[in-house]
């Protein structure tokens, strides 16, 4: 299995912090976001044989200093997307394809945003996700307050089936939501590229997921919070004082 980290945002909504770093390297109790991400996939249980991560042009050679020095338990690389700003990013779905082709990747994929912030361990999802193969599965979280879910991917699950999802609706139906933890089994990769050649959306991995869940299963795995999606000023302040 390959873990693939889409690292390749600007962080505009925290300027100035990100002027000069990315989000993944702001400190949360004391060390960076993506330092609480990458312990996630240590441990030998989950199989993680490589890591692969998806950075822009301007932040790219930070995140390969960065993990050069970090002592990594399995062979990793940092792939440069190409895009400079906001305005010619490739979205988070062009990012993973990048990756995908890029890597020529053909095993599992464990798919993560590398600025979401939460405690729980990856054992219990990864194990949920591999016995529900072929099918997809997303990790999900139910926000305290439903009126939040309108910033999100926004889900209706029954039976950790999911029927579908509705991005960023202006009144939420549900307080289930999609979090940036994604399972894509080996034979389900062929639908990621073909989303894509079919000249669909690229920007967002929710709106991918939108489009599959027609075609093949996809199933959903609680994750019990707290959970950070590190967005804005005000998200990345609640993750300082409350992350535990």
């Amino acid at each position: 299995m390959v873990a693939l980290i889409l690292a390749a945002g600007y962080g505009t909504r925290l300027y100035p912090l990100t002027k000069e770093v990315p989000k993944a390297f702001l400190p949360i109790q004391g060390k960076p976001i993506l330092q609480h991400l990458i312990e996630k996939l240590n441990p030998p249980e989950l199989g993680i044989q490589r890591w692969v991560f998806v950075s822009n042009h301007r932040y790219a050679g930070q995140f390969q200093e960065w993990l050069s020095s970090a002592q990594a338990p399995v062979p990793w690389a940092v792939l440069d997307d190409g895009s400079t700003s906001e305005e010619n990013r490739l979205g988070s779905i062009g990012d993973l394809v990048f990756g995908i082709r890029a890597e020529s990747l053909d095993q599992d994929l464990l798919v993560l945003g590398s600025d979401n912030l939460f405690p729980d361990d990856l054992k219990g999802f990864v194990r949920f996700a591999k016995e529900k193969g072929p099918g997809v599965t997303l990790g999900i979280y139910e926000l305290p307050d439903r009126s939040l879910a309108s910033r999100y991917g926004v889900l209706t699950v029954k039976k950790e089936r999911v029927l579908s999802l509705e991005e960023k609706p202006a009144h939420p139906t549900s307080a289930l939501i999609s979090t940036a933890v994604y399972f894509f089994p080996r034979q389900s990769v062929r639908w990621v590229l073909e989303y894509v050649d079919s000249k669909q959306s690229a920007d967002t991995l929710g709106s991918f997921i939108h489009w599959l869940i027609p075609k093949v299963p996809v199933f959903a795995y609680p994750f019990r919070g707290p959970w950070f999606d590190i967005g804005d000023l005000a998200s990345y302040t609640q993750a300082q004082e409350s992350y535990p």
